[in-house]
């Protein structure tokens, strides 16, 4: 819907039109007649807010939302909450300022990560100046409530995510930083000129693979990649790149975002049907995807057919070969590198439900790592062999391992937090005590905070 718009920033009043076009063509398409509808959140109260996208649950079927999400979702939002409250205590960030969030589950899906968008923009139109709307009796029109400009998005996960919520915090000069989206479209500063990103982008996987390739001296190998930014434009760099060092491609196979069962037997039973000489799989899939392919390989038996080299949508998540492992025997994943976070997994250990209510998934969580269920005494559960939560569980190596993103998790949310506050030192001076905000600082200049501060952030840590 953003990229059918084209912004002319010739007139304040043209932009001002061009905003509130945008905001009610997106309310009418997404939310219908549900505009009022509360939605789930994760939050910590602050003076500044800073949004989070996570797929707290995975793509569920017909545009709804799936299972629980422990490592990618549950772990990566908590891993932000963990992050805000080491810098709300940090004296030399922000003294006395608190920062906030509220953070959003995308169901890894690019329509309901629209929809939750719509909530970080919200604020931006209590800017708009109140002489330009005048109610029936001439008396100038006052908001009911004055929900709290976002200063910047941390999210999404998925390049396919991203690329959609760009779109539109673009439109509102919203600066938005992914910590896991890698497509390298994503790059282009013209089209995406308030979106940054705390990792590399996929042309450096797709060289590796290619590198891994040479290694082995293979060069014949097939080609396997998700619907969307991520899967499509890896593949495709990895494809350019492999043309340049005499590697063909044998097949190319496209897994569609509404994949079934069928879908991933297809695909399997492609890759076994082209020449016995490319037995070398090249995956660029979503963690559910390559579940599915391993899955599929697992139902035909077709175990030690193929080489997998596959790139981080797989990566070091055991998610991804649960209960076919035998199928992945062999396989080669990458994994972008990152560091791990020891404070990080105190902070996590030390989670329980009782304790834990800032996040409303937390409770499902639990019953998924732990193999519980809540009791309910809305609807009973009858099942005499069923295994109650109690709260009481431990979380252990057993069920928990730091997934591979938190580090960018952590840069990004400290990337944001030391440029607001850079900002603040130089726009407030010593005009306000430290606890305090000036009056420039209460509405924030997203491209003054972007350009001016977050581009020229550095900072040593994790």
């Amino acid at each position: 819907m953003a990229t059918s718009f084209t912004v002319e920033r010739s007139g304040r009043e043209h932009w001002k039109f061009i905003q509130i076009t945008v905001f009610l063509n997106y309310i009418c398409i997404l939310h219908g007649t549900a505009v009022t509808q509360s939605v789930r959140s994760a939050t910590i109260p602050g003076r500044f807010l800073v949004g989070g996208l996570f797929p707290v649950h995975q793509k569920g079927v017909d545009g709804t939302c799936g299972a629980i999400n422990p490592d990618r979702g549950i772990q990566r939002l908590e891993a932000m909450l963990f992050t805000l409250d080491e810098i709300n205590l940090d004296q030399n960030i922000l003294p006395g300022i608190r920062i906030g969030t509220e953070i959003f589950d995308t169901c890894a899906r690019e329509t309901i990560a629209l929809d939750r968008s719509l909530e970080f923009i919200r604020g931006t139109f209590t800017s708009l100046d109140a002489s330009d709307f005048r109610c029936e009796d001439e008396s100038l029109a006052k908001s009911n409530k004055t929900p709290k400009a976002i200063a910047g998005v941390i999210g999404g996960s998925y390049s396919s995510v991203s690329e959609q919520v760009a779109n539109l915090l673009r439109l509102f000069k919203i600066p938005q930083i992914s910590y896991a989206s890698t497509s390298a479209r994503l790059s282009d500063k013209k089209r995406y000129d308030y979106f940054i990103r705390t990792v590399p982008p996929d042309n450096f996987q797709a060289k590796a693979m290619v590198d891994i390739v040479s290694k082995f001296n293979w060069t014949y190998v097939s080609t396997v990649a998700s619907e969307g930014e991520y899967g499509v434009s890896g593949i495709e760099a990895f494809v350019e790149e492999a043309n340049a060092r005499n590697i063909c491609i044998s097949e190319s196979i496209k897994i569609n975002s509404n994949a079934n069962k069928n879908s991933y037997i297809d695909a399997v039973q492609k890759l076994a049907a082209s020449p016995e000489n490319a037995k070398v799989i090249i995956l660029f899939l979503r963690q559910e995807d390559a579940k599915g392919i391993l899955r599929a390989v697992h139902e035909k038996s077709m175990y030690g057919r193929f080489y997998w080299i596959a790139a981080d949508g797989w990566g070091q998540q055991t998610a991804a070969v649960a209960d076919h492992e035998r199928a992945a025997e062999g396989a080669l994943t990458l994994e972008l590198q990152s560091t791990f976070l020891p404070e990080f997994d105190k902070y996590f250990f030390k989670l329980n439900p009782q304790d834990n209510k800032r996040n409303p998934w937390f409770r499902e969580y639990w019953a998924k790592v732990h193999k519980c269920s809540w009791p309910n005494v809305t609807h009973p559960i009858t099942n005499p062999l069923a295994k109650f939560c109690t709260g009481k569980e431990r979380l252990s190596l057993s069920v928990y391992k730091q997934e591979s993103k938190v580090q960018f998790i952590y840069n990004a949310v400290y990337a944001l937090a030391i440029a607001l506050h850079n900002m603040h030192a130089n726009i407030c001076g010593n005009r306000t005590g430290k606890a305090e905000l000036c009056a420039e600082m209460t509405k924030l200049n997203g491209e003054t905070l972007l350009k001016s501060y977050l581009l020229n952030t550095s900072f040593t840590g994790e």
